[in-house]
């Protein structure tokens, strides 16, 4: 085959639609698969993240214990004080 029967063929094949079906075919599956993937991955950085926030609110509740404690401490002082 020389040169010019090549590149005429690819031509024809790079014209062809099927070509381009497959290949759009091809890229929706990759997208969809790449997306399960990231959805996956997102899911997995929101349960970290929710377990990390009620870790947080739990450190939030004894912050609050400990401070009302304290107040009342305060309060008993100040009466016997004045």
């Amino acid at each position: 085959m020389d040169i010019v029967t090549t590149v005429t063929a690819a031509s024809n094949v790079a014209n062809s639609q099927v070509v381009w079906s497959i290949l759009c075919i091809c890229l929706v599956v990759y997208v969809f698969w790449n997306s399960n993937k990231r959805e996956e991955r997102l899911m997995k950085n929101l349960e970290t993240l929710t377990d990390a926030q009620g870790e947080q609110a739990n450190a939030m509740r004894e912050i609050s214990k400990s401070l009302t404690s304290l107040e009342g401490r305060m309060d008993r002082m100040e009466k016997h004080i004045f």
